[in-house]
């Protein structure tokens, strides 16, 4: 074992007297680091006035909210305020707004909302575009397309000349006009020599749009067509366009790389151990030894002379070249912990087989140590570890890392066609970062489509063509049994569709007693489901059937009872924002639209409880039986 894992298990007294840098947690908790840590903070571009940008056109502002009409061609309506910037001439002669820093790499973050018929862009460094648009229900969607990218080459080549149509998204992602919608960039910048010759073209290592991919290694031969800079250069500032149309940006968030620094490691030494325990050893020194040496891997599996049941210790030291805050992530199988410079950063004993955890520790430039411990039972065994530091993408540090993120399955199993109607799936399915294991996915022929939650009667989410991605369900063992939608899915965030407002003021959103209910479904005559659940004397149907134009979910819910409920409520959304709209509209997380169309004469009303807010309509309350139908529109 390393001097500084051994001084981080003494008594604190003798670890001051060896090392005054020892660090050291008498009071060390269960785990440490988390799955939910997976990146280092983003900047953020202030948008309390105009101030960050460059020298900007008088045809933009700053606003405090921006509702839209999506039936009506450029409508936006603003409110007071800031953290909104807005382009809001409805002409095409606006000015563009251009960032006061230049970047060379960047990954950025930004949500946008465009009116109905408008249109905009991204420019990185002022040059190269990625494509903002109504393309709100477009079936096959060009480069001009939401998250296309734009053609580029010479402004002066004529249409026959010109060398490349720009590239279409993968698939249309857009939601209707006047909802927020994000675009996650990574960008990098075209490469120079020291005589300023262009060495590499510029490229997009991807475009997400509303959590789809768009693009992906995206190799971009010069400045989109008409870009401000028909030149390129190692910098520029970053642009938004402003002459297409309004359009509105908030948070706005960004890292820029600088392509130079990066952690660098040096030899490690290994001790392979005598090991049959089922979680990582708590004192792994102690264990006989059956192999030790030097290597410049982590392939535990090369460096052991057995194939199971065995600990592993690689120690070691690296090199940080600047002083700041490091994100650290490991995936270890089936278990193990990382040190650095004595100190327990990351700490998985193998409850969960490859499990994915992360932590940001501040560390300052020079030498330091690792220790990585590690357990294998039987299958096969790895150590993947990642980092990302101040102008540091996040990279490898050691392994080949099969964690989230990345492209696009190759050769993926997918469900796109339904000829003989409603398809209906069940399994698992990621919800808001949750696996729900017990969740029916429907597909519809009309290309709209649903994942509801049978366990505790909740619809989940929704999404259009194409339908889902069931590569993770057929594929080899099919041990993940999980569902992914093809296209972005917007959350319902409706939760359990019946709450008590006497108990939801109180910070209670569930009716007593739902999870004890019996929830089943049977099939109506088109071939969809009709969910029921029955609880505390109250028989719940919930209905979710395509309207007339098929391009949009009712979802009709029925309450029965033996009488009447005084402060029984359907609750229709849940998130952290809910705004009725000028047009009767409600506008929920800037994601979808409601409009509701029968409710007993009730009225919605929005109820704030903490960071929780939810649409809700009183049933039961005059009668012993209640009926809701309403629209949802994305």
């Amino acid at each position: 074992m390393s001097d500084h894992l051994k001084s981080a298990a003494l008594p604190g007294f003798i670890c001051l007297l060896l090392a005054s840098s020892c660090t050291l947690d008498r009071n060390e908790p269960e785990t440490r680091g988390s799955d939910e840590i997976t990146s280092l903070p983003f900047e953020r571009l202030s948008l309390d006035n105009l101030s960050a940008f460059n020298e900007p056109p008088e045809n933009w502002r700053v606003a405090g909210s921006v509702q839209s009409d999506y039936n009506t061609r450029y409508s936006m309506e603003l409110s007071e305020g800031s953290g909104v910037v807005v382009q809001s001439g409805t002409d095409e002669r606006g000015g563009h707004l251009f960032t006061n820093f230049e970047h060379e790499d960047i990954e950025l973050k930004v949500e946008v909302l465009v009116p109905g018929g408008s249109s905009s862009g991204i420019f990185l460094q002022g040059r190269y575009e990625v494509q903002i648009n109504d393309s709100w229900r477009v079936e096959q969607p060009k480069h001009s397309d939401a998250g296309g990218v734009y053609e580029w080459g010479e402004a002066s080549i004529s249409d026959e000349e010109r060398g490349h149509e720009g590239s279409a998204p993968f698939v249309n992602a857009s939601l209707a006009p006047g909802l927020w919608q994000e675009y996650h960039i990574l960008f990098r910048a075209p490469r120079f020599d020291e005589d300023g010759n262009k060495t590499e073209n510029a490229r997009f290592e991807w475009v997400w749009l509303n959590g789809v991919l768009v693009q992906e290694d995206l190799e971009v031969g010069g400045p989109t067509r008409a870009a401000p800079f028909e030149e390129e250069a190692p910098l520029g500032p970053l642009m938004f366009q402003g002459d297409q149309g309004p359009v509105a940006f908030r948070n706005i968030r960004y890292k820029k790389y600088n392509r130079t620094d990066s952690i660098s490691l040096g030899e490690f030494s290994f001790t392979i151990y005598d090991y049959e325990g089922d979680r990582t050893p708590k004192h792994i020194d102690n264990l006989p030894v059956i192999a030790e040496g030097v290597t410049n891997h982590f392939n535990v599996w090369e460096l052991s002379p057995r194939s199971e049941y065995y600990a592993s210790l690689l120690s070691g030291e690296f090199e940080v070249p600047v002083t700041g805050d490091y994100l650290f992530e490991t995936q270890i199988n089936n278990g193990g912990h990382l040190y650095i410079n004595g100190e327990l950063i990351l700490e998985n004993h193998g409850d969960v087989e490859n499990r994915q955890i992360g932590a940001i520790i501040h560390l300052p430039e020079g030498t330091h140590q690792l220790d990585v411990t590690h357990f294998q039972l039987i299958w096969e065994s790895s150590i993947s570890i990642r980092y990302e530091g101040p102008g540091m993408e996040k990279s490898s540090l050691a392994g080949n890392w099969s964690g989230r993120g990345g492209g696009r399955i190759p050769n993926p199993v997918t469900i796109q066609e339904f000829p003989d109607g409603p398809k209906r799936i069940g399994g698992f399915f990621d919800y808001q970062e949750e696996k729900r294991t017990h969740v029916l996915s429907v597909g519809h022929p009309d290309g709209i489509h649903y994942s509801y939650d049978l366990q505790n009667f909740e619809w989940l989410s929704f999404w259009r063509d194409p339908f889902a991605d069931v590569t993770r369900m057929w594929r080899g063992r099919g041990y993940e049994q999980l569902l992914v939608p093809m296209n972005a899915a917007v959350a319902s965030g409706s939760g359990v569709p019946l709450v008590s407002i006497g108990r939801f003021s109180t910070g209670n959103t569930d009716w007593p007693g739902m999870e004890g209910g019996v929830n089943r479904y049977q099939i109506d005559e088109s071939g969809l489901p009709v969910f029921i659940t029955e609880v505390d004397g109250v028989t719940i149907e919930d209905h979710l059937s395509p309207d007339e134009t098929g391009k949009v979910w009712i979802r009709a819910l029925t309450y029965r009872s033996s009488g009447t409920r005084s402060r029984a409520a359907a609750r229709l959304a849940g998130g952290v924002s809910i705004e009725k709209l000028f047009n009767g509209l409600y506008r929920v997380d800037g994601s979808y639209y409601i409009r509701v169309l029968t409710a007993d004469g009730e009225e919605p009303e929005i109820v704030v409880n903490g960071e929780h807010t939810a649409l809700l309509i009183p049933v039961l309350r005059n009668s012993n039986r209640s009926e809701i139908r309403y629209q949802v529109i994305w």
